[in-house]
């Protein structure tokens, strides 16, 4: 949360004017360290402020290349994986726009008059669950009247479904290039589309997809057709494990037993309304509760396609565990919407000044999110790896820890002070700190922050004074 990070995140930003890159690594550098959704959250003073207001509305700063930059310090990263997940979905940014003067379109429930953006999503994950960065991402506004052609009538480029390749296709390339590391896209049921299979095939990608149709297996002419589900029902059992449900919204906490089935199978698809025809060949995977689910409950099930071969149970399993990093991206709206840069608070009145500044909470939001995974999964990572020195003494004084300036803590022990000065209380909050505390907890950091920096350099200064 620092300079250093902002100039890795966007410190390649080609704007045309150097100038312009250094007010945008200050203005990610400022809301790393206090994250908000109004600039005037973010930037307490008015020169600072200014500027980025400057920035942002600048019409020679292009959307496009503030993406390009941070989608590559995301590839970067991804790079020290042979292979990496990509969790891709969409999400809607709702805006206050009654006057319908911010470029906004229809979003949520047309009745209710609500007005946002439609984004969709690529975030690249390390195999073992780590956040590394957006690395696409497509925004649209839904205009015009309510459109009454059913969607199966429609050209595929009147579809919104088309966002699901697009996206794909754009990012696909950043991560498979030359030395970069292999990515496996996992997609939830509104990509089970023809246009995203085709691109798939046509890259040799790999993705996984929920299965949203029971789709017509390829069968020897004369023979009676055959089904998805049918023929994944009559594939063996290939094994079984038991998956921890948390308790949620309408859920009960259990042990739920899953069975676990595979086959390679060959699907007949149609586009319609042009009708035409793929014939693609897949691997399909279920994973299905067969203990009792809680009364009121339906069992846990999943049904999987993917062009990643499936040969084995490990192999299923791993589609599986490929599939439960979806998640991730889900996290990651929650954490760039209400629970860490609430980005839907932004009053800017343009478009492209709201396009720029989520793109910069984007980043922010991810790097929240990535500090709670990592303090999880790499407990022992040096704390330098993701913080300075400055910012190390700062949590220490926050949280009145002695610090030598040696003794270099852990990552997980840093976040836990954080989080504490944001209201963890361990165990008894439920489970290991969130993003939501770590960004209350830093913004009880971040003052103290400026405070050790202050008399730093004004302790350098007074040496260089007494040298000379």
């Amino acid at each position: 949360m620092s300079i250093s990070w902002a100039e890795s995140e966007f410190g390649g930003a080609e704007l045309g004017d150097a100038r312009r890159t250094r007010r945008l690594v200050s203005v990610a550098a400022r809301v790393a360290e206090h994250p908000g959704g109004r600039l005037t959250t973010v930037f307490d003073e008015p020169a600072p402020r200014e500027g980025a207001y400057r920035l942002l509305s600048n019409e020679e700063v292009e959307l496009a290349a503030v993406q390009a930059a941070m989608f590559a310090s995301a590839a970067e990263r991804a790079g020290a994986y042979p292979m990496v997940f990509v969790a891709q979905d969409q999400s809607s940014l709702a805006y206050t726009d009654d006057e319908q003067a911010r470029g906004t379109g229809s979003v949520g429930s047309r009745d209710r008059g609500g007005r946002g953006f439609e984004v969709m999503s690529a975030l690249a994950v390390s195999p073992d669950g780590v956040p590394l960065g957006v690395v696409g991402q497509s925004w649209w506004a839904r205009t015009g009247p309510p459109v009454e052609t059913p969607a199966e009538d429609r050209e595929p480029g009147e579809k919104e479904s088309r966002f699901w390749g697009e996206v794909f296709e754009a990012a696909y390339p950043r991560l498979a290039g030359a030395g970069g590391a292999r990515p496996w896209f996992q997609m939830d049921r509104g990509a089970d589309d023809w246009q995203v299979w085709k691109k798939a095939v046509e890259l040799g990608a790999w993705l996984t997809v929920r299965s949203c149709y029971d789709r017509r297996v390829v069968t020897p002419r004369g023979k009676p057709r055959k089904y998805l589900r049918e023929t994944l029902g009559h594939a063996p059992v290939a094994g079984s494990y038991t998956l921890p449900v948390a308790a949620g919204p309408g859920r009960v906490a259990r042990e739920a037993q899953m069975e676990v089935r595979y086959a390679p199978v060959r699907l007949h698809m149609i586009q319609r309304p042009s009708k035409r025809t793929l014939k693609v060949s897949l691997w399909a995977v279920s994973t299905e509760e067969v203990s009792a689910a809680p009364p009121g409950e339906s069992p846990i099930r999943w049904t999987l396609l993917t062009t990643r071969p499936v040969t084995s149970l490990g192999d299923a399993l791993l589609v599986i565990h490929g599939y439960a990093m979806r998640w991730r991206i889900e996290l990651f709206h929650k954490a760039w919407k209400s629970g860490g840069t609430r980005v839907e608070d932004s009053l800017l009145r343009s478009a492209g000044a709201l396009q720029l500044w989520a793109t910069v909470l984007a980043a922010v939001a991810v790097r929240l999110l990535r500090m709670t995974y990592l303090s999880r999964t790499t407990p022992t990572l040096p704390a330098t790896t993701e913080f300075t020195a400055d910012e190390i003494a700062a949590t220490c004084l926050a949280s009145r820890r002695k610090w030598n300036g040696i003794c270099i803590p852990t990552i997980a022990e840093m976040t836990d002070w954080i989080a504490r000065l944001g209201g963890y209380t361990g165990k008894s909050s439920g489970g290991p700190p969130g993003f939501i505390v770590l960004a209350r907890g830093w913004a009880r950091v971040e003052p103290v922050v400026i405070a050790v920096r202050t008399m730093r350099d004004a302790t350098t200064r007074e040496t260089r004074s007494d040298e000379w």
